[in-house]
């Protein structure tokens, strides 16, 4: 989907002065660019703890935070991030790009992740790099192609419950299983928790979430080599009258991914399979 913002810009207000020059120049070479100072008469009167999901989580190619102790305080830079967190983290790509006026940590943001120290760099030189990774090809994952090369090794199996036979039942009423295990050799990941894809759009979506009845779990959830969890999600009725309103060619299937970018999908079952499971 065509994005509305080349770059959207997450900065503490104790920062701005280097952020304006910033954003200012990106605006001279026509690079679309969210800055709060651009776009004063479309935020007002706007919902913007709804706006703002929207903006650092869908709307842009890339994400700059502007980290600083004050960055780390300000209730909106924070609720900035965690939408930036979330967007870089369901769809698994390169979408975060860093910049530091200090040391701050921020919580999320893993400190392997590369940066650039604005100790060293003025607006301009900023800029200017900006400018080249706009101009770069998209770029696959590092986790990901470590993935793809070695995947004989990695292998997280994700069964939904047809897999394993059909729908069971759990405390009174149909549930669907996602069973998740580790085959990284060797070494521990951290799983989020699973959700749920559809092949064909239903009014505009692609995907769900079910809510799992195995809370014990606090996720990410770690998991040894070799360790096996098993999560159950039951369905309500209105649950069941959401996949009798699919497309019954459609297909569903569970996602999972881990901390470090990994994504894995379980096999594909027909929502067609499901309703005749749900009758018998």
């Amino acid at each position: 989907m065509e994005k509305k913002y080349d770059i959207t810009l997450s900065f503490a207000g104790e920062d701005r002065e280097y952020v304006d020059k910033v954003a200012n120049f990106l605006k001279e070479y026509g690079v679309s660019v969210f800055y709060d100072k651009f776009e004063e008469a479309d935020l007002w009167g706007k919902d913007l703890g709804i706006h703002f999901d929207t903006i650092y989580r869908k709307s842009a190619r890339y994400c700059i935070p502007f980290i600083s102790e004050n960055y780390k305080k300000k209730i909106w830079t924070n609720y900035e991030i965690r939408n930036a967190i979330s967007r870089a983290i369901e769809q698994n790509e390169e979408y975060i790009l860093p910049v530091r006026f200090d040391d701050t940590e921020i919580e999320g943001i893993r400190p392997t992740l590369g940066f650039l120290d604005l100790r060293t760099k003025s607006p301009e030189e900023l800029t200017n790099i900006i400018l080249k990774k706009l101009k770069s090809e998209k770029t696959i994952p590092v986790a990901q192609i470590f993935q793809e090369q070695i995947s004989d090794v990695i292998n997280v199996a994700i069964y939904n419950s047809f897999y394993m036979g059909g729908p069971k039942v759990v405390n009174g009423g149909v549930s669907l299983s996602i069973r998740v295990t580790n085959k990284v050799k060797g070494e521990y990941r951290y799983f989020y928790q699973p959700s749920f894809r559809i092949t064909i759009p239903f009014k505009g979506a692609d995907a769900f979430q079910l809510i799992q009845t195995d809370n014990k779990y606090s996720f990410p959830v770690k998991m040894e080599f070799g360790q096996e969890i098993t999560f159950n999600f039951p369905l309500s009725d209105g649950q069941i009258k959401y996949f009798e309103d699919l497309e019954h060619d459609c297909e569903f299937y569970a996602v999972c991914s881990t901390t470090i970018g990994e994504v894995f999908e379980s096999n594909k079952t027909t929502v067609k399979s499901l309703i005749q499971a749900f009758n018998m």
